[in-house]
C-alpha cells in the first residue's frame, strides 16, 4: 500500500474544505499508478462524504422553516428536547367567544388554516370547543396538534393579532410568529382556503344530526320518490351523495338572515330572493329544482314562501335547531344566501354556484371575503349568464 500523503490526510480531516487546487496539487505528487487509484477512491468518497454532510445541513434548515414534525423519520426516537421540530414550533390560541355560531366557525377555522399552514399547535378554550361540539363533529386531521390547557398555562410573550376580514397574508409566510392569539373575527376565507376539505370534515353533522335530517328528508321526497329506499345517515358523506343522486333533482339551499338585519338596513327583500330563485329555475330547467329554505324568522318564511303554488319551496321544521339547518343547507347542490356568517358557511360548505345578496354592506373586501365561486348579486340578477 503506497503512503499516504500528509496533504491527502489533510484533505479527509476536512471534507468541507476540499478544492480544486489541493486536489491537482496531490495529483501531481503521485508517482504511481496504485497511488493515483488510491487517491481517485478517496476523493470520491470525500465528495460522497460532503454531500452527506450537505444534505443534512439541508434538511436540519428546512425543519427549522417548519416542516411538519410527522416528517421526521420515526427511525430516530427523539424526545421533546432532542427534536428540532419541538424547539421551534409555534402556537395559536382561540379564546375569545364573541359573536354567534357563523363567527365561532370563522374564528375556529382561521386559528385551524394557520396553525396547519405553520405546523403549530393549536389551542382552543374547552368552553369554545365544548359549544362547536355540540354542534358538530369537530375531528381534526390530527389530534396531536392540540395544546393542552397544562402546555398553554406555560406560554408566554403571546402576542394579540386582531382582524375583522382583512387577510393576514403576513402571517402564511415561514416563521411568521412563534405565539399568537386570535383576536376580532377573522372573516376571510383564504385563512383556511387551503384545507377546505379538511374543514369540511371537522364541521360535519352529530349523529343526531343527521339522523333527523335524513328522515325529514324522506319525508319531503316521498310524494314524488314513493319507491326510494330511506337515506342513510350513518356518515355526512354517504348522506350528501345519495341525497344529490337518488332523486334527479337540483336541490338549491336559501338562507335568510332576517330578524336582527331587518331594523339596520341590511335584511334581503323578498325581490332578491324571488329573483334568485327565478335564475336557477331557468338555468337547471325548472321542473327538476327544488328549494331548502331556512331562515332565523321561519314564520315569515312561511308567510311568504310557504304557499308557493308549484310545492317546490321546503321550508326547514321549526324545532330544527341551528346546527340541523346548517347541515341540510351545505347538502344541496347550490345556494341562495343573505348577508351573515350563517349563511355564508351554508353556502361555502355546500359547494356549487352561490348568489350572494349586495345589500350586505360588509367592511370586507370582496376578494377576502368571497371565494370566487360566490357571485354578489343585486337588481341586475337576470343579466347573470354564467356562475363561476
Amino acid at each position: 500500500m503506497p503512503k499516504t500523503s500528509s496533504q491527502q490526510i489533510n484533505i479527509i480531516k476536512n471534507p468541507t474544505q476540499l478544492t480544486a487546487k489541493s486536489i491537482i496539487s496531490t495529483t501531481i505528487s503521485a508517482t504511481t499508478k496504485s497511488t493515483i487509484t488510491t487517491m481517485s477512491t478517496q476523493i470520491t468518497s470525500i465528495i460522497n462524504l460532503s454531500n452527506l454532510t450537505s444534505t443534512t445541513t439541508r434538511t436540519t434548515t428546512t425543519i427549522d422553516r417548519g416542516i411538519p414534525c410527522d416528517n421526521v423519520s420515526e427511525s430516530h426516537q427523539l424526545n421533546a428536547s432532542q427534536n428540532p421540530c419541538e424547539k421551534v414550533r409555534c402556537n395559536v390560541i382561540y379564546r375569545g367567544s364573541g359573536g354567534r355560531l357563523g363567527n365561532r366557525m370563522f374564528m375556529y377555522a382561521s386559528a385551524y388554516g394557520l396553525a396547519r399552514t405553520q405546523n403549530c399547535r393549536l389551542y382552543v378554550a374547552p368552553p369554545i370547543l365544548t359549544e362547536l361540539s355540540a354542534n358538530f363533529q369537530m375531528i381534526p386531521i390530527d389530534s396531536k396538534m392540540y395544546l393542552s390547557d397544562e402546555d398553554y398555562s406555560k406560554l408566554y410573550n403571546i402576542e394579540i393579532k386582531s382582524t375583522t376580514c382583512t387577510f393576514q397574508h403576513e402571517l402564511l409566510r415561514p416563521n411568521a410568529f412563534k405565539n399568537i392569539e386570535l383576536g376580532g373575527y377573522w372573516q376571510s376565507y383564504l385563512h383556511f382556503d387551503a384545507f377546505r376539505e379538511e374543514i369540511r370534515e371537522i364541521f360535519t353533522g352529530r349523529k343526531d344530526t343527521l339522523e333527523r335530517v335524513a328522515n325529514y328528508f324522506n319525508y319531503i321526497t316521498q310524494p314524488f320518490c314513493p319507491t326510494c329506499l330511506p337515506l342513510p345517515n350513518t356518515t355526512q358523506k354517504e348522506l350528501r351523495q345519495a341525497f344529490r343522486t337518488r332523486y334527479n333533482i337540483t336541490w338549491v339551499g336559501i338562507h335568510i338572515r332576517r330578524l336582527d338585519f331587518h331594523g339596520i338596513g341590511y335584511a334581503s327583500d323578498t325581490n332578491y330572493i324571488y329573483r334568485a330563485m327565478t335564475y336557477f329555475r331557468r338555468r337547471y330547467h325548472d321542473q327538476r329544482v327544488r328549494f331548502l329554505m331556512a331562515s332565523d324568522d321561519k314564520t315569515y318564511c312561511h308567510e311568504v314562501f310557504g304557499k308557493n303554488r308549484f310545492k317546490k319551496v321546503f321550508i326547514l321544521p321549526h324545532d330544527f335547531s341551528q346546527a340541523d339547518d346548517l347541515i341540510a343547507l351545505t347538502l344541496c347542490h347550490h345556494s341562495i344566501v343573505t348577508g351573515g356568517t350563517y349563511g355564508f358557511w351554508s353556502a361555502y360548505l355546500a359547494g356549487g354556484d352561490v348568489l350572494h345578496d349586495i345589500k350586505y354592506q360588509a367592511v370586507c373586501a370582496r376578494a377576502d371575503y368571497y371565494p370566487p365561486w360566490f357571485v354578489v348579486v343585486g337588481p341586475t340578477i337576470e343579466k347573470i349568464h354564467k356562475v363561476k
